[in-house]
C-alpha cells in the first residue's frame, strides 16, 4: 500500500466513519501528538478517536494543520497542530 493510500484511509475514517480507525493501518506504538491530548499507541488511539465532531464547540472555528509520518506500510506518527488557548480557556470555565 502506498503513502498516499494510507493517508487516504486515515482521513476517510475521520471524514466518512466518524474517526473509527479500526481500518487503518496504525503502528502498534503510533504516537499521536496534538494541543489538548497526546497518546503513545494505537489502541489507545483508536479508543479516544471516536468522537461525536458535530458537537458546538464554546468557541469560534479554528485552523489546523496535521503532519503524518508513515513507515514500512503503517501510520506511525500523527501531530496536530493548532492553538488551542482559546477552548482550553472555554472549557475551564465551563467545568
Amino acid at each position: 500500500m502506498s503513502v498516499q493510500q494510507i493517508v487516504d484511509l486515515y482521513y476517510d475514517a475521520w471524514i466518512n466513519k466518524q474517526g473509527d480507525m479500526s481500518g487503518v493501518p496504525l503502528a502498534a506504538n503510533f504516537e499521536f501528538l496534538g494541543p489538548v491530548a497526546s497518546l503513545n499507541c494505537a489502541e489507545a488511539y483508536r479508543a479516544c478517536s471516536i468522537i461525536d465532531w458535530e458537537m458546538a464547540l464554546p468557541v469560534a472555528p479554528m485552523t489546523s494543520a496535521e503532519i503524518l509520518q508513515v513507515e514500512d506500510g503503517e501510520l506511525v506518527r500523527g501531530e496536530l497542530i493548532y492553538d488551542a488557548q482559546e477552548l482550553r480557556a472555554a472549557l475551564a470555565a465551563a467545568g
